[in-house]
């Protein structure tokens, strides 16, 4: 006797196999992961469906060392297959019958089937449909500076020590900033929002400028041009869950988002915000640890604060990327603040005695 997957079955079958793929290439963000977390949630029949593609998946040969695949043999071999676990899942039967077979156990081999041809429909258009979850990275090295422009004629400006990764979909823009600094010109596409997420930030516009700069303390937004939606992403497992309001951000205001206190839009200096471009540093009341942090994206021999004292004493001035000595110098001078240098790194440490 055959058995027919409902329809909502198969919707389930379909969105378990986005969710494995999008995990297998390997770039899944936190705010994907939380979305997954929720999908999970609303159904034990959810949790089912991923264990069935995932177990579907790990059955599949490959054929050859490289782990590619023949699809249309895999396909027609598990259509004409005989084996008594192989369901045909074109047979139409009454719901009341389905209900029935799923409560024997042959639904659940019709489940699995169904899964591992939503897996392999999906495998097939691999190419074109991992554009958007499999994402292209861009980055820089120590010192180094970059400018991408990416497919849909936005332009990023990369600071030393910063990476982006970009998936460009028909309906959306998603850029994560894993690392740095960088500076958004967005082109204009009112029917495909951009979305920059840092850490638990994300920044949402249209068409604009926009600085995101992500520190050990947050992240920094600052608008130069245009108008962005600035909101804190709580992980989902956190329960009760908090639902947290948009800041909108206009040109020439900033907001720092942390997880220390409620983030306020406030007038921007955006000479100071965009000073990287001009290879400079802007320290303004900076707490050492963090200057210690932007200091090391431009330098090799890393400077180090050895002493937790030291972490939060307040640092001003402006700074060339290109000089080194011109921090080094300062701290140098500095009666409070001793300094032991090998070839590798600088150390700070509080002076002691007179």
């Amino acid at each position: 006797m055959n058995t027919r997957v409902s329809s909502n079955e198969s919707t389930i079958v379909a969105e378990a196999s986005t969710w494995f793929i999008e995990f297998r290439s390997g770039d899944a963000s936190a705010e994907a992961r939380a979305r997954f977390d929720e999908w999970l949630r609303r159904s034990p029949q959810h949790i089912q469906a991923y264990l069935e593609v995932a177990s579907a998946w790990s059955e599949l040969p490959s054929a050859d060392p490289k782990g590619r695949i023949d699809l249309a043999a895999l396909i027609a071999r598990a259509r004409a297959s005989t084996d008594d676990n192989v369901v045909p899942l074109s047979t139409v039967r009454t719901e009341q019958a389905d209900r029935r077979q799923y409560r024997e156990g042959r639904g659940r081999r019709a489940f699995k089937m169904a899964a591992a041809f939503a897996t392999l429909a999906i495998l097939v258009g691999v190419a074109s449909w991992l554009g958007f979850y499999r994402a292209v990275t861009y980055s820089t090295g120590i010192g180094e500076q970059r400018t991408v422009r990416l497919e849909d004629g936005t332009t990023v400006e990369l600071n030393a020590l910063s990476t982006v990764k970009v998936r460009l979909a028909s309906n959306v823009r998603n850029v994560e900033l894993t690392e740095g600094q960088a500076l958004f010109h967005v082109a204009k596409d009112p029917k495909r929002p951009f979305i920059v997420r840092s850490d638990d930030t994300t920044v949402r516009a249209v068409g604009t400028q926009f600085d995101v700069h992500r520190k050990l303390s947050g992240t920094v937004v600052t608008v130069l041009e245009g108008r962005v939606a600035v909101a804190e992403v709580k992980p989902m497992l956190v329960e009760p869950r908090i639902e947290v309001a948009p800041i909108y951000l206009s040109a020439g205001e900033q907001v720092t988002v942390t997880e220390k206190q409620t983030p306020h839009a406030k007038r921007a200096d955006v000479a100071t915000a965009t000073a990287w471009l001009q290879k400079r540093l802007i320290f303004d009341e900076t707490p050492l640890a963090e200057v210690a942090s932007e200091f090391n994206r431009y330098n090799t021999r890393r400077l180090v604060v050895s002493d937790p004292e030291l972490r939060d004493v307040a640092i001003s001035g402006v700074y060339s990327t290109t000089d080194p000595d011109s921090l080094i110098g300062f701290l140098r001078a500095q009666p409070s603040i001793a300094l032991s240098e090998t070839e590798t790194e600088i150390h700070l440490a509080s002076r002691k005695g007179p």
